[in-house]
């Protein structure tokens, strides 16, 4: 008699946590989450399928600009490849987005001339201008600097190297 006591009450122990369990699983929708959306002519139910794709941008290297001292042109080029619109902002060092460009030893200065043209690409000005330029992006935008002394330089200017630096930033 004592095991048929143990094995009742094990039975009676056993429904009580089970009884809880589903009491628990139908509490929090359970077993019957699976129901949801159902009508008598069937079921359904949505995955959601999601790509993100990040901005990315490159800037070719483009080879130095050496000028020349007779004020004939010197010419370099790269490109702007995004998979987004963007900004194109050009500036020098020393004149940051002045027309008026200039190399400089020391505080001695020499004027040049530097345009700057599209020629494949992305619509956007096809001639970009110092500071920002507007650009559709989504390709590949090739680009030609060139670059000159504004006049010959005099055979009395200072000896030295003159420097000043073609900056090239995109922004989104």
């Amino acid at each position: 008699m004592n095991k048929m006591t143990q094995a009742a009450l094990a039975a009676l122990v056993l429904g009580a946590c089970s009884a809880g369990a589903f009491a628990d699983d139908a509490a929090k929708g359970g077993d019957n989450d699976r129901w949801q959306g159902c009508t008598d002519l069937g079921c359904s139910r949505d995955i959601p399928i999601k790509l993100t794709v990040p901005k990315k941008c490159t800037i070719s290297d483009p080879k130095d600009l050496v000028l020349k001292t007779d004020a004939s042109n010197v010419t370099s080029s790269y490109s702007v490849t995004t998979n987004t619109h963007y900004i194109l902002n050009l500036t020098t060092a020393n004149a940051n987005t002045s027309n008026n460009t200039f190399v400089k030893n020391g505080s001695n200065t020499i004027d040049t001339v530097i345009t700057t043209a599209k020629t494949s690409g992305s619509a956007g000005p096809a001639a970009p201008t110092w500071g920002n330029n507007n650009y559709a992006g989504m390709s590949v935008d090739n680009f030609t600097v060139t670059a000159r002394t504004k006049v010959a330089v005099p055979a009395t200017a200072a000896a030295g190297d003159y420097t000043d630096t073609y900056k090239i930033r995109v922004y989104y």
